[in-house]
């Protein structure tokens, strides 16, 4: 099959911007502009006093930051979050782009912000266009509600990783099997996985990942604490499990 590649980089963007607009002062502030120490500061000091007409950047330059002059805030593929494999990716997507268009139009002149997404209905972009919380909020549980994730329930996720993706993906399955019967006494206890993580090679290691979600975290917990004391794992491989996990990449 074909697969085409979406989506721009900062360094990208600042190429382009710079034949758009010849005459502007274009400046890029990303991880990788960031050489020296004081570099943060100085960018945003000379954008705060317009010797820098557009600034581009990645998530850093949108939080928490002031700056009366800007009128325009272009926000490029916004659906780079939006779609990854964890349930508050629609949250986090919604506070990004509150927090990205709260920059535009802090002084006197009205600001505007422009949207590339590929996902115009979503409730996160809908929403956030109007700035409307709590009509947020209410999407938001009623989805998680329907799915029974939190805070309808509570989650643990449970990471094997190691140097052999064969290895990994092995154990991970044997960890399932151990854990399966414990649906005899715990219900409502639903396991997901296991499957390769989002980020499935983190430096050398491979992760795979299982998703286990119960109204009775405290006998899960009890439980998986016996479970694991029980295995037993090859070579480097190693289990990781973390109750009401806050990322899921």
């Amino acid at each position: 099959p074909k697969i085409r590649f979406h989506g721009l980089g900062t360094e990208k963007v600042e190429d382009v911007l710079r034949k758009l607009f010849p005459r502007a002062n274009v400046t890029r502030m990303d991880s990788d502009a960031l050489k020296r120490k004081d570099d943060y500061r100085r960018i945003l000091g000379d954008f705060r006093r317009g010797k820098i007409d557009i600034l581009v950047g990645t998530q850093m330059i949108a939080k928490g930051l002031h700056f009366p002059r800007v009128t325009l805030v272009g926000i490029v593929y916004a659906d780079t979050g939006l779609h990854l494999a964890d349930f508050r990716a629609g949250e986090r997507t919604f506070q990004l782009l509150t927090q990205v268009a709260g920059r535009a139009g802090r002084g006197e002149v009205e600001g505007e912000v422009v949207v590339q997404t590929f996902s115009p209905v979503h409730p996160a972009i809908q929403f956030s266009r109007r700035h409307d919380y709590e009509g947020y909020f209410e999407a938001e549980m009623e989805f998680r509600e329907q799915l029974r994730y939190p805070p309808f329930t509570r989650a643990a996720m449970l990471t094997l990783r190691g140097r052999s993706e064969e290895k990994v993906s092995f154990s991970a399955e044997h960890v399932k099997k151990q854990i399966e019967p414990v649906t005899d006494t715990i219900t409502d206890l639903q396991i997901s996985g296991p499957a390769p993580a989002p980020l499935l090679r983190a430096e050398t290691f491979y992760r795979y990942q299982l998703m286990l979600r119960t109204g009775r975290m405290s006998e899960l917990s009890r439980q998986l604490a016996v479970i694991a004391a029980g295995l037993s794992f090859p070579d480097d491989v190693t289990l990781t499990i973390d109750i009401d996990p806050v990322n899921l990449l």
